[in-house]
């Protein structure tokens, strides 16, 4: 599917936590390239490298980091610098205060302080200004069994997965400051797993390199010096830019070695808007989660303040292949729930608010073959929280009477001119394996907002999705034969429009496969790969943290020690390429999305009808959000014959750009704000068929002063 939304001495912790376990999903890894991201002087959605100094704040830096590359690589902003030290300040002051936060922490602590409260939550470095950003999803893998050489194969992959998925991926690995000298070599380092106690900082993955030879790492305090294997990440440290030990001695980077023991790699997978989500957070799980406990049901009870409100949302931890439901004062709401693909912080929006007075009672029921009742963490952050759960509920101001639910406008507060929306098709038929796109429209008088949330019911597989812009995918696997397909008004969600899908099965009875290149292909750096065929893996997901260094492993138990069980769920991934300073990724139907233009230096961008990646021909049919915004040189721009899709704030912000030559007519959606802040002079040429229809799409995505004419 083309997803359209589409970061001195360090001790992580002293605290040791209870064994945890691991759970398997299966990934497709052999869609990886060899190598991803390696030019370290040009790191695709990386900020700045931060200096800790002398503290023991390496996960703060680790998270942020990870939270910062989310989204760059969402096109959500195009710089951007968080505030590490409001992060510690805030976890470690206050009523809600970790009283152990000046030994370490983890990225655990970090979730808690994006999610927590209204005053909380992501803030700006130079200013310490509250974002609006919240922090609604991560994806966490866990542990790997050290002794289960196919594990740490599987788990490498998918690191790899979170890193091109989402931008960056934090995670923990033993690496002592103070003997870096001893244990690196022209910033290429290397423990060997074997040696290593455990894990004592976290560091950020942006890329990797199959190829990089055992021969450029050696280790002066451990037998064997140098890895067995070939292959490393390469990582951003929070050591300082300057850190004469990393790349080149004055870059922050480091590659460290396959061969090394990685534990709790992590990403950011979604970020919503705080205040469309909500205006009041009710919560008793102020410093996140300890760890999963047994049990098959867990709730809170809240005492409303400000009279009747909105239930917009419910926010709790869930663990991948567990199934959830949810009840509100003893009655289900239906509008969420499900089978959990992946293990993380999970938040469900309601598709209809529903209006809550007085008492809120809040309970879920979870089926699962492992404990997955999230315990709340205590000021100490390896004790629970007493018998206290997470689980958060997100609650607007009514408007109106409690009778009655009127206009949405989270801006004022005040009735919206919305009548309704519309959604087309309303009925199709989708195979498994591939995809289709819905598009929407809201309907009323006056000035509001375009914004659809899109959800899909009926789903049985973990690999049907919806994207943020009505893509949906049937996955390969999926057994239902209908799902439905609802659009909900972001400014009003009592509007909404629902289309009907008939879920037609694979003629060969599986989808096809991606085409994943050929053994003489090139990796993204136009190098030679291998050739070697990478096996198919799985992601190894789970209970996330343990930052204690720990010499027993307990990867292979859960929290009673028994062995945990271990489903499969497809986790699908994507190879990227760079083609003349553009970055592409391969979707599942095997077409091609524009992801990030690297070419900052030139006046003129041609995007092709094709690109060949690994010897394999492609059509470019998406542009991904914010693949060119603020590029301040780029005047000329042309977009190549089997372009369907222009994303969000696609060319935001192009100053200089004065021709846009668009030779699709299979452009069916652009996204909002696409071409807004481009030269006031520009000119959008498009083909002459496709003329006032391509004018309406892009007046309604945000720039309704830029001349489009027709070219032939």
């Amino acid at each position: 599917m083309k997803s359209m939304k589409r970061l001195l001495s360090v001790v992580l912790s002293i605290a040791v936590l209870p064994a945890l376990s691991v759970i398997q999903v299966q990934a497709d890894t052999s869609a990886l390239a060899s190598s991803y991201n390696t030019n370290v002087n040009y790191i695709a959605y990386a900020t700045d490298v931060e200096d800790q100094a002398q503290s023991n704040y390496c996960w703060a830096y680790m998270a942020d980091a990870v939270l910062e590359s989310y989204l760059l690589k969402n096109g959500m902003v195009s710089q951007i610098d968080l505030s590490e030290w409001d992060m510690i300040h805030q976890l470690g002051s206050g009523a809600h205060a970790f009283s152990d936060m000046y030994t370490g922490g983890s990225y655990r602590q970090a979730v808690a302080y994006w999610t927590r409260g209204s005053l909380y939550g992501p803030r700006m470095e130079a200013d310490s200004a509250l974002t609006d950003y919240y922090v609604s999803e991560t994806a966490e893998l866990g542990r790997y069994q050290r002794d289960v050489p196919q594990s740490k194969q599987n788990y490498i992959q998918n690191i790899k997965n979170l890193v091109v998925t989402y931008g960056a991926a934090g995670v923990s690995v033993w690496f002592s400051a103070q003997e870096r000298a001893m244990t690196t070599k022209d910033g290429a380092y290397y423990y060997p797993q074997e040696a290593s106690p455990g894990v004592n900082h976290g560091v950020t993955v942006v890329g990797w390199d199959d190829n990089f030879a055992p021969q450029w790492f050696y280790n002066g305090l451990t037998t064997p010096h140098q890895p067995q294997n070939k292959g490393a990440f390469l990582v951003k440290n929070s050591w300082g830019r300057y850190d004469a030990a990393s790349i080149g001695g004055n870059t922050g980077y480091y590659w460290i070695s396959y061969d090394n023991y990685f534990q709790d790699a992590f990403a950011v997978t979604q970020v919503a808007s705080r205040s469309n989500l909500c205006h009041y957070i009710y919560e008793t799980d102020y410093r996140g989660l300890y760890d999963f406990g047994p049990g098959s049901s867990f709730g809170q009870t809240y005492q409303l303040h400000n009279g009747p409100q909105w239930l917009t949302g419910i926010s709790t931890y869930v663990r991948a292949g567990a199934n959830y439901r949810f009840y509100l004062n003893n009655q289900e709401l239906t509008q969420c729930g499900g089978t959990m693909a992946q293990t993380g912080y999970h938040t469900f929006q309601l598709t209809t608010p529903v209006l809550v007075n007085g008492t809120m009672e809040l309970r879920a029921e979870v089926s699962s073959s492992e404990d997955a009742i999230p315990l709340a963490c205590s000021a100490k952050s390896y004790e629970p929280d007493g018998g206290n759960v997470c689980l958060k509920a997100f609650t607007k101001s009514q408007w109106g009477n409690s009778s009655s639910y009127p206009g949405w406008n989270p801006g004022t507060g005040t009735s919206s001119s919305i009548t309704g929306v519309t959604i087309t098709p309303q009925e199709c038929t989708v195979m498994q394996g591939t995809s289709r796109l819905f598009q929407a429209k809201v309907l009323g008088s006056g000035a509001f907002s375009q914004r659809i949330n899109w959800q899909i019911s009926g789903v049985s597989s973990p690999n049907t999705r919806i994207s943020e812009n009505g893509i949906l995918y049937v996955g390969a696997d999926e057994g239902s034969s209908v799902l439905y397909v609802y659009a909900n008004s972001e400014a009003d969600p009592t509007h909404s429009a629902a289309a009907r899908v008939e879920v037609q099965r694979s003629p060969s009875g599986s989808a096809s496969t991606p085409n994943n290149g050929t053994s003489n292909g090139t990796n993204i750096n136009g190098t030679p790969n291998n050739g070697a065929d990478r096996p198919n893996g799985t992601i190894i997901t789970g209970t996330p943290v343990e930052n204690e260094p720990d010499s027993s492993d307990p990867a292979s138990a859960n929290i009673n020690g028994s062995a945990g069980q271990q489903p499969d769920e497809i986790y699908t991934s994507v190879r990227v390429g760079t083609v003349d300073k553009g970055v592409y990724s391969i979707w599942e139907d095997g077409s091609a999305e524009y992801t990030k233009c690297t070419a900052f230096g030139r006046t003129s961008v041609n995007i092709p009808a094709e690109v060949k990646i690994n010897g394999k021909t492609y059509g470019v049919t998406v542009l991904d959000q914010g693949c060119m915004r603020g590029l301040k040189k780029v005047k000329t721009v042309t977009i190549g014959k089997n372009v369907m899709q222009i994303e969000e704030d696609a060319f935001y912000g192009c100053k200089q750009l004065k021709k846009i030559k668009i030779k699709s007519e299979l452009l069916e959606y652009i996204g909002e704000d696409a071409f807004r802040g481009i030269a006031a002079n520009a000119v959008i040429y498009v083909p002459r068929s496709c003329l006032e229809e391509y004018r309406q799409m892009i007046r309604e995505s945000g720039n309704s002063k830029v001349r489009v004419k027709a070219y032939n």
